[in-house]
């Protein structure tokens, strides 16, 4: 019999004061006998508790189990169900023909015809319906750099950085950088719910752009430490021409600006003799050096360099037909040579022809001589096309400047700039007209959020993202707007509805503009009987006898022109299809053996799991001799001993359960549920499903994996039947098995009577999260714990009485000695 010390829960207690300092009595000891039957009550009332909780435990493993078999094998959810016939079914289709004609078909699915239906030929596949715009082919790329000598407003503030601080001591300072940006985030969405963003023009002094400055600092959310920077403004006052700082909000008086900042000059601030030692200064002394500059924000945030100064140096990126190469405009040599020839009297023309060869030189270099070319418009401005009227040249990218120097955007294209807007050169949509008010409109949908603001890419997106049936694109190489009907197949028609839909995807015939109707696949099917049925569908992927065919090319002969008789005595050319069998397509099935097996292998795996530990539960007698152990015996073990204890004290603890002796007998019984729901016994044997002989094995079923897989090799509907049901059998085996364990366990309490199933009810399961608060367990738990807490209540007050009763004793006992010894003394 094992065996544990059993130390007094009291023995280590911390009753109040000190006890028998006078008497000798040891006041602790005696006091835990006179307390230890509601001790005792106690400690029986945890380990109640604690027989509670291993008994939840216990049956929340098997209705865990259960509810994972039902989840993962009786969901049609699954992706390891066994209650789909198709999974059994001979859905491994191959397909057999020559190499020019096997490539272009695929199919999957189940079919009874699958060895005798076959494709002999596809004379023409499906086709989408195709609305081409006009080609926009004689598009030219355009600049409006015609005068170098030209001036461009250029900022001195945008992308310079402010520098906020707060003294720290001994001349440093904890800071916070703003720079100044190209755009910045408003708090208003778009159609989509995200939110707009402004772009900030620097080159325009005013209140706006005091008022950009402002909400785009406060989008930043700055912070020196724990100082918001949330009320910090910028004002411009037209009158002097000055943009000054203001700071306010909560502690940020001692918010200064720092006299590194590469911002200060552009905004007007000239240091003094006194400020140049300073590390920072106060934004008073900033907003007095502002006012009192003699050249205002319009000078000294914006410079006005020429044409010639911003593009010296400078380089575009240009995209030729998907080859991108830098070009320099013009090379700082260059430039003094055409200032030279200004300073000598030659035109603006005279100039304008000298960059153009000089630029011309480098395009030949780098995309070949020729092939992008460089032009003078007719009002002298330089602009580029391409010699080839498929190709397109593009800028890809260049310096902002540069870019505003020659008037363009990046993106701007020879053909049609996908991030330009409908205004461009090559498009001249004007969405003021009044034409155009109805918006687009495409087969009678109208697309929603386009104004002259919105890019050809976005329409092109919107189209495509709405509910007009169609796809919309831009083929670069032709210069046409395409839409695609989203269906193939005769009769898809794309209806241009508003002035605007015409312009964008319509236009002139004799540029290209066209419709082209789509059309059905035409598929010839031969039955095994020398009888060809021709078929019209119009999709590339249709149904043929249970199959889910998809053809993907035209194959089994070819369309020529005959000469046959016209009806009238003549002749006339027609095309007529000249078959060839060789290319004859045919199928062949099998059910997907592997997988299959793989999958029932694992449910009698997880089945025969949960059937073993109910019969382990049911049969293992408890041994009395291992109980809870208390909190003071753990205190005397080792973690190895408490867990090998515990290991011992669990088992048995659901022996000659009700609920659970009612759920073995019922797992045994699944067999012969089985065979009464019309499964003979040699058909189980065959496809390797057998009965356990040992009794004591609570009911598991015996897999045959060999049998099996030669069973779903010869005979996969025979193995359909009997787990799916079907062929005589009224009930499979997922069936009988889910009916058979859903009244013990279940995810779902609508499919047993408005209950989770006895082991739930019981316990309580994780896999009903309602439950974890809601069973019979939990109930009782609480009970006992609310007992405990009456019982410790009571201790204590046991306690409290006894010690004043012995600290009373003690207090006499004191009293006699004093006195005995007095006697003593005046006696002696």
């Amino acid at each position: 019999m094992a065996s544990v010390s059993s130390t007094s829960s009291l023995g280590n207690t911390s009753l109040r004061g000190f006890g028998g300092m006078v008497s000798g009595i040891e006041r602790d000891e005696i006091i835990e006998q006179m307390t230890l039957g509601t001790t005792t009550k106690i400690n029986n009332a945890k380990r109640d508790i604690t027989k509670l909780e291993w008994k939840q435990e216990a049956y929340r493993s098997v209705s865990d189990k259960i509810i994972g078999i039902s989840d993962d094998y009786c969901s049609y959810s699954s992706s390891t169900s066994l209650v789909d016939a198709a999974l059994f079914a001979r859905n491994q289709i191959t397909i057999h023909g020559s190499d020019k004609s096997s490539k272009y078909v695929t199919a999957t699915g189940t079919s009874d015809l699958v060895g005798n239906v076959s494709i002999s030929a596809v004379k023409q596949l499906a086709t989408s319906s195709v609305r081409q715009s006009e080609k926009r082919l004689d598009g030219v790329l355009k600049t409006t750099l015609s005068d170098l000598d030209k001036t461009t407003a250029r900022s001195n503030l945008n992308g310079t950085r402010l520098t906020f601080g707060v003294s720290t001591g001994d001349d440093k300072y904890q800071t916070v950088t703003f720079e100044f940006p190209d755009s910045y985030e408003t708090t208003e969405k778009d159609d989509n719910g995200n939110y707009k963003k402004k772009t900030i023009d620097y080159t325009k002094p005013g209140e706006e752009l005091a008022a950009d400055l402002t909400a785009a600092l406060k989008s930043k959310n700055l912070k020196i430490g724990d100082i918001e920077l949330d009320e910090v403004k910028f004002t411009y006052d037209k009158a002097t021409d000055k943009m000054k700082i203001e700071i306010g909000g909560e502690n940020t008086e001692h918010v200064q600006i720092m006299s590194s900042s590469s911002a200060l000059k552009a905004l007007g601030y000239e240091s003094t003799d006194a400020d140049k030692d300073k590390t920072a200064i106060t934004v008073d002394e900033f907003n007095t050096s502002v006012q009192n500059n003699a050249k205002g924000f319009s000078q000294t945030a914006i410079s006005n360099p020429t044409v010639l100064d911003e593009i010296t140096g400078s380089k575009l990126a240009f995209n030729y037909n998907g080859s991108q190469k830098q070009i320099e405009l013009i090379t700082k040599e260059e430039a003094d040579v055409l200032k030279q020839m200004k300073a000598d009297g030659k035109t603006s023309a005279e100039l304008m022809e000298q960059v153009k060869n000089n630029v011309q030189s480098r395009l030949d270099t780098a995309f070949g001589k020729g092939n992008v070319e460089a032009s003078l418009a007719a009002d002298g401005s330089l602009q580029f096309t391409t010699k080839d009227k498929s190709s397109s040249v593009s800028i890809a990218s260049g310096d902002t400047y540069t870019l505003q120097g020659l008037g363009i955007k990046s993106g701007e294209s020879s053909k049609v700039n996908l991030n330009g807007t409908l205004g461009q050169e090559n498009l001249k949509i004007d969405l003021d007209k009044s034409e155009y008010r109805d918006g687009l409109i495409i087969n009678g949908v109208k697309i929603e959020g386009i104004t002259k603001d919105t890019s050809i890419s976005s329409i092109l997106s919107k189209i495509n993202a709405s509910d007009a049936g169609v796809k919309a694109t831009y083929v670069d190489t032709t210069g046409q707007f395409m839409l695609v009907s989203s269906e193939t197949g005769e009769g898809r028609e794309i209806d241009l509805d508003s002035e605007l839909a015409k312009a964008i995807f319509g236009g002139d015939e004799a540029k290209g503009a066209d419709f082209t109707g789509g059309q059905n696949a035409l598929i010839e099917v031969s039955y095994g009987n020398g009888i060809k049925v021709d078929m019209s569908r119009s999709s590339n992927t249709f149904n043929l006898e249970g199959l889910n065919v998809t053809v993907s090319g035209v194959f089994g002969g070819e369309w020529k022109e005959t000469t046959v008789p016209d009806g009238s005595g003549g002749t006339t050319t027609e095309k007529v299809w000249e078959s060839d069998t060789s290319d004859t397509v045919t199928f062949t099935a099998k059910a997907d053996v592997d997988g299959v097996t793989e999958r029932v292998k694992k449910f009698f795996e997880d089945f025969n799991a949960m059937v073993t530990e109910v019969a382990s539960q049911i049969r293992t007698r408890p041994d009395s001799s291992y109980a809870p152990l208390t909190d003071e015996q753990k205190a005397e073990m080792t973690e190895t001993s408490i867990e090998n204890w515990e290991k011992k004290a669990k088992e048995g603890i659901l022996y000659g359960d009700s609920a659970m002796r009612d759920l073995s007998s019922d797992i045994e019984g699944i067999f012969v549920k089985l065979m009464n729901n019309g499964a003979s016994y040699e058909d189980l044997k065959k496809i390797g499903i057998s009965y356990s002989d040992d009794y004591l094995d609570g009911g598991t079923l015996v897999f045959d994996e060999s049998k099996f897989r030669s069973a779903m090799e010869s005979e996969p509907d025979l193995v359909s039947n009997i787990f799916t049901g079907g062929g005589g059998v009224t009930k499979g085996l997922t069936r009988v098995v889910e009916e058979t364990l859903t009244p013990y366990a279940t995810r779902y309490a609508s499919r047993n009577g408005n209950s989770y199933g006895r082991l739930v009810e019981e316990a309580g399961s994780t896999k009903a999260p309602t439950t974890v608060t809601n069973n019979f367990i939990y109930n009782q738990i609480k009970e006992m714990q609310e007992k405990i807490e009456s019982l410790q209540s009571k201790l204590k007050t046991e306690q409290d009485r006894y010690i004043k009763q012995f600290s009373s004793m003690e207090t006499l006992i004191s009293q006699f000695n004093s006195q005995s010894s007095w006697l003593s003394q005046i006696s002696g």
